[in-house]
């Protein structure tokens, strides 16, 4: 069974005037011709999975079996499952289920951001905005980068 390296795990988390924007978690998977799995959330509780293929083609999806991967649907599903989890340790959610911040987690690691034209952005080492780039035309991510 194929798990997650915490090496190649990449966050990134944007938010403007405390309103949670982006909150993505992405890893790498395999070696030279590796493929990228990621799970998001953005304002408005929209929540996603995406894959990039080692051709570099994307995916974007909340079906795991969508993804044409090179490992089994099971493991692409456990990955993904673990990509939420991870993601979802930097929101904080009501009694009602509804995502309403960053939890103390995900403030913390915002710390670490730099303001950029009204948004706070940070990025963990070796993270790419270029994923932002590449879902925001393909779902509701309610952020778009120019």
């Amino acid at each position: 069974m194929i798990s997650i390296d915490k090496d190649k795990v990449y966050r990134i988390v944007i938010t403007q005037e405390a309103i949670l924007k982006v909150n993505m978690v992405y890893t790498e998977i395999g070696g030279d011709t590796y493929e990228v799995f990621g799970s998001f959330s953005g304002e408005d509780a929209n929540v996603g999975l995406f894959h990039q293929n080692c051709e570099g083609d994307m995916n974007v999806s909340d079906d795991t079996f969508e993804f044409e991967a090179k490992i089994s649907p099971n493991e692409v599903s456990n990955i993904c499952i673990e990509l939420e989890q991870l993601r979802s340790q930097f929101e904080k959610i009501d009694i009602e289920g509804n995502l309403v911040g960053l939890s103390k987690e995900g403030q913390n690691f915002l710390e670490t951001g730099f303001n950029d034209d009204g948004y706070v952005e940070a990025y963990s080492k070796g993270a790419s905005d270029d994923f932002i780039y590449d879902i925001q035309d393909q779902w509701s991510l309610n952020f778009f980068k120019d």
